[in-house]
């Protein structure tokens, strides 16, 4: 019985003329969204790595200089885009895409995207996932706010209870026919997504099919529970158009009000410094300490006492090196502890930010869909974190490198004599590995058990209305 009602649904959904045009437009527009993306995802892989690769000749053939204007001499490293990003580009437009690594100086991402982009950016941007978040669910909407109600309204759910259809059969059989509709909808970005990991550079990198299976059962979730809403909201209304009048205030309260009230909710719980306020204490903590007791030249005095303790002499000069580079080295690990204490601070609390939000999902299950996609897609927070703390790394090793150099050169002043090409080629390029899929598990946890619980509670009500599904 559920099978063959399931079958009249899906029937009657494709003879529907208004689902077809429904359908078509919005199949349009996810395939628009689709191959644009797939154009800049490719046209910015193509362009960073050309930049990357003239930043590297450029360092290779900087000429000769001592190490430590070398060190200022710097180099830029760019963000690689995630396969992903064809279907969900995140917040990829607003974070920065270039970091510029420099002795002395931890600097964060810039040129942000976003940045060049026209005022018609405020209203969104067109994505696959942005399709599915926001156009599926009016779909579902379009497919079900008649499926009960408009059939008490006719006369016909009198008919079908009265041939012995059990409610909870009749329900189930709608959903699964329905369900099935949107699945062979859905199909076709399935396997855009799967041609996107399949055909991009770095398709595997991270472990982008197990990414791809989850994000494909984040959206299911998803799915699901609007469709379960909806079906019980036709259930209890009195007529289709209060149903439907009912459902498209809620996808308005989910799609347009939720998030916007849900950051200015985090903000408001756990506020992030200006930029300026930021730039000023971490300044500050690097000249007098952490703790704002401990002043920079005082550390170094009492580090050169140290080491001419520690060596046996009484003046620097009498050292067996380059006095020099080691305080280099010194101060560099000295304000790596400062720029580890305040950017793990700025860091965690915008992750705390994102956690907040997701949360806010058990009132919309929009965020906790977003919060898991992004992650899923690698184009979240944690995923930028992650890119800015290998960037770190990277500049703190190419510095390391270069202090000892200058330290080892005794010969040329309290700089260091000059150094070439040979000693730049010793300074890898920068090469950046994405996390494992179990990083963007785990960022993406909250949101999936956000996503289940909607789900869950979804379903058990609609089978809590069913028994009280009556004819008028």
């Amino acid at each position: 019985m559920i099978a063959s009602i399931a079958r009249k649904e899906f029937l009657d959904a494709w003879r529907d003329g208004r689902f077809r045009w429904a359908a078509a437009v919005m199949l349009l527009l996810l395939g628009v969204a689709l191959l644009l993306a797939w154009q800049q995802v490719e046209r910015t892989r193509a362009e960073r790595a050309a930049a990357t690769a003239m930043e590297r000749e450029n360092w290779l053939n900087q000429g000769e200089k001592n190490s430590h204007s070398a060190g200022h001499y710097g180099v830029y490293v760019f963000k690689p885009l995630p396969p992903l990003a064809v279907f969900d580009r995140g917040i990829e437009p607003f974070v920065g895409s270039t970091v510029f690594l420099e002795a002395h100086r931890q600097n964060q991402a810039a040129f942000l995207p976003a940045q060049d982009a026209t005022a018609m950016r405020r209203f969104g941007e067109l994505t696959a996932a942005t399709g599915l978040q926001l156009l599926a669910p009016l779909l579902i909407v379009l497919l079900t706010f008649g499926a009960l109600a408009g059939e008490r309204e006719r006369g016909t759910l009198r008919q079908v209870l009265s041939l012995g259809v059990r409610p909870r059969d009749l329900v189930l059989g709608k959903a699964l026919g329905l369900g099935a509709t949107l699945a062979l909808l859905l199909l076709p970005v399935a396997v855009f997504g799967a041609m996107a990991l399949t055909k991009l550079p770095g398709g595997d990198a991270g472990g982008g099919w197990m990414r791809l299976a989850w994000m494909g059962g984040a959206y299911a979730l998803y799915l699901a529970a609007i469709l379960a809403v909806c079906l019980a909201v036709s259930a209890v209304a009195s007529t289709a158009r209060a149903a439907l009048a009912t459902l498209l205030v809620c996808w308005a309260a989910n799609a347009v009000l939720a998030p916007r009230l849900a950051t200015d909710l985090a903000q408001r719980i756990l506020p992030t410094p200006k930029l300026l306020d930021f730039e000023t204490a971490m300044h500050k903590a690097v000249q007098e300490g952490i703790d704002g007791h401990n002043p920079r030249n005082e550390r170094l005095q009492a580090f050169a006492r140290e080491t001419l303790k520690k060596h046996g002499k009484t003046r620097i000069e009498e050292l067996p090196f380059n006095f020099d580079g080691l305080v280099m080295l010194e101060s560099e690990r000295m304000a790596n502890e400062v720029y580890d204490h305040h950017f793990g601070k700025l860091w965690g609390r915008l992750e705390a930010q994102d956690r907040v939000v997701t949360w806010t999902g058990l009132v919309a299950p929009l965020l906790g869909l977003r919060s898991a996609s992004m992650a899923l897609a690698g184009t979240d927070f944690t995923h930028h974190r992650h890119f800015s703390a290998a960037a770190e790394q990277h500049r703190r090793d190419f510095v390391r490198v270069l202090n000892e150099d200058m330290m080892n050169d005794t010969a040329g002043g309290h700089h260091g004599g000059t150094a070439g090409r040979e000693l730049w080629e010793k300074l890898p390029a920068f090469s950046y590995n994405p996390p494992p899929s179990a990083h963007a598990l785990r960022a993406a946890t909250p949101g999936l058990i956000v996503l289940g619980l909607w789900a869950a509670a979804a379903w058990v009500a609609l089978l809590r209305v069913v028994p009280r599904l009556k004819p008028h």
